[in-house]
């Protein structure tokens, strides 16, 4: 479904994350570096809605950085961030993704600090 790489861009960097398991309705990627790593999950399910009875599509996409602790520190740092998208099963896949991406547009890219 996914390609064998997916690459993630933090503070200007690319970073290449391999596919490390891939099963049923999800994908999970992975890149070690000395300082840490990154993990993104990608999983696919569907449900049926009790009041309208339509079949709805839900993706989740979960990306965690693991910083490795430096001396003196001894505990390592976790960052996370997810989302989650829902469609019904008949409304075509551009048309959820154009508001997905609108609504991304208008929370994030304003409040993101600059660096």
């Amino acid at each position: 479904m996914f390609a064998d790489t997916i690459t993630v861009t933090i503070n200007a960097v690319a970073k290449v994350l391999t596919r490390i398991n891939q099963d049923g309705y999800s994908s999970e990627y992975l890149l070690r570096e000395t300082t840490g790593d990154f993990r993104l999950k990608i999983r696919h399910t569907n449900y049926t809605n009790k009041t309208s009875g339509k079949v709805i599509d839900r993706h989740n996409v979960e990306l965690v950085q693991t910083v490795y602790p430096v001396s003196p520190a001894t505990v390592s740092t976790t960052r996370k961030a997810y989302t989650v998208l829902e469609n019904e099963r008949v409304d075509p896949v551009t048309e959820s993704s154009i508001s997905t991406l609108a609504l991304l547009g208008s929370l994030l890219v304003p409040t993101l600090p600059t660096c």
